[in-house]
């Protein structure tokens, strides 16, 4: 089999552009941006953590530091009645990337419309100015959607891991772009580039590197050597969830197949449960708690909480009340909070709250399209598919809203962020706005 591995002293091979660094220093970044000591979870993942102190939260990966699209920051929930500003606006290029942010440094990616390229940012977090950006050649492959990249970048100490919409995995000097290596996955894996391309953001596990593309793979994140892969599946569009069940580090990949349980100590798939969309479009992380997974698609086949011993996966209950397209939901006491139906179909999709116990529905709300959410300890952070940044309580009950801001004027699918009072709202055709909610500072 052959493997290529790029090393690279600068950013060779790739059109890499630094740019807004005048006499800035290019900073070691602190300890609060390693993710590595963060991705494993407990078998709870729910629980009231302590606020970070203001100034210093981090978004350093796909859903967040604790891994569950929940920030520990506390926001006031009528923020949007005072008309927040926008504090700013950059265009990144079409994509589906959300954001990861560590030492008021923002890193995402884009694809600049009329190229065949593919471009890393760097921003600051508070003021939008570019410190860096990096282009290398890559299709936009926007088959029944936009295009461009779908994966989030990682990131970890001093470093940045993205995955190109091409499958080439790259290790990113987070201060100055420079370029370690790349790894392209489908020579690695040895298959063509799926439909809809590469979306699986990286995950950092200790000193290896884990992703989903078919197979569970494990790579140094030093040298993106391939360490160890899993049996062949169709590749999914999806992130896999790491999670630890009595003492021992597990994850558990939604690929085109069905749920793939790895042991990562073992190296090795130990269960497997079937769960087939139609078109080949599973796109969800599975949702970890407390011995079992939930998993959502979309297509009318629904959700269902799957059961876990240590050995196998078995289904608990299954039902429609909840069929996430694209964007997981986010687990908070016991409710599920996501949005139910398809993308192309935005006048029937819906705001829904479903008991992870029972499956039951407890609430609906409509007119917010095929959008997708964070939370707060208190709050749903909401963007529609119309561009509209929603505040709600974060209520099993009943749907509150608090107000609404329209943000952005085009398709919106991507996963909202919250950091350091910060919202930043990403469209599919390139706008990056940034919100500002810490009602506090606007008032100084």
């Amino acid at each position: 089999m052959y493997t290529q591995i790029l090393t690279f002293g600068a950013a060779l091979g790739s059109l890499a552009f630094i740019a807004g660094c005048g006499n800035d220093e290019s900073p070691m970044l602190s300890k609060t941006s390693d993710a590595s000591d963060t991705v494993v979870r407990s078998t709870s993942k729910t629980e009231a953590d302590p606020a970070p102190k203001p100034g210093t939260a981090t978004w350093p990966h796909w859903r967040g530091p604790d891994n569950d699209g929940i920030s520990r920051e506390k926001i006031d929930g009528d923020a949007l009645n005072g008309m927040p500003p926008i504090t700013w606006r950059h265009n990144i290029g079409i994509g589906y990337s959300t954001v990861s942010i560590a030492d008021n440094r923002l890193y995402t990616m884009g694809h600049p419309e009329g190229t065949d390229h593919e471009t890393v940012w760097c921003l600051d977090a508070e003021s939008g100015k570019v410190h860096w950006s990096l282009t290398y050649p890559c299709p936009l492959l926007d088959h029944l959607h936009k295009g461009g990249p779908g994966a989030t970048p990682t990131i970890d100490g001093n470093s940045v891991y993205v995955n190109s919409r091409e499958g080439e995995v790259r290790r990113i000097d987070a201060a100055t772009g420079n370029v370690d290596w790349v790894v392209d996955l489908g020579e690695l894996l040895e298959i063509p580039l799926p439909e809809w391309g590469f979306t699986c953001s990286v995950i950092v596990r200790g000193e290896e590197l884990i992703l989903e593309a078919g197979r569970v793979i494990g790579l140094n994140k030093e040298t993106g050597e391939l360490k160890w892969k899993t049996e062949a599946h169709m590749p999914g569009y999806g992130t896999p969830e790491v999670f630890e069940f009595e003492g021992k580090p597990y994850l558990a990949a939604l690929n085109n197949e069905g749920v793939s349980l790895v042991d990562l100590e073992k190296k090795e798939e130990i269960s497997f449960y079937e769960w087939e969309s139609p078109y080949d479009t599973n796109s969800t992380t599975p949702l970890w708690h407390d011995g079992q997974l939930f998993v959502s698609t979309g297509y009318n086949i629904g959700c269902g909480l799957l059961n876990f011993d240590g050995q196998e996966l078995t289904l608990d209950w299954q039902n429609k009340n909840m069929r996430n397209h694209m964007n997981s939901c986010v687990l908070k006491d016991g409710w599920l909070y996501g949005f139910d139906g398809n993308s192309h179909n935005r006048r029937t999709v819906t705001l829904k709250c479903v008991n992870w116990n029972t499956g039951e529905l407890s609430w609906t709300e409509r007119d917010l399209g095929c959008g997708a959410l964070v939370a707060t300890q208190e709050h749903l952070v909401i963007l529609s598919d119309e561009g509209e940044l929603v505040l709600a309580d974060l209520d099993p009950q009943s749907f509150k809203e608090r107000g609404r801001l329209k943000v952005l004027d085009e398709q919106c699918w991507t996963m909202p962020v919250l950091c350091n009072g910060y919202v930043y709202c990403r469209g599919a055709e390139g706008s990056l706005a940034c919100v500002d909610l810490d009602t506090a500072r606007a008032a100084e």
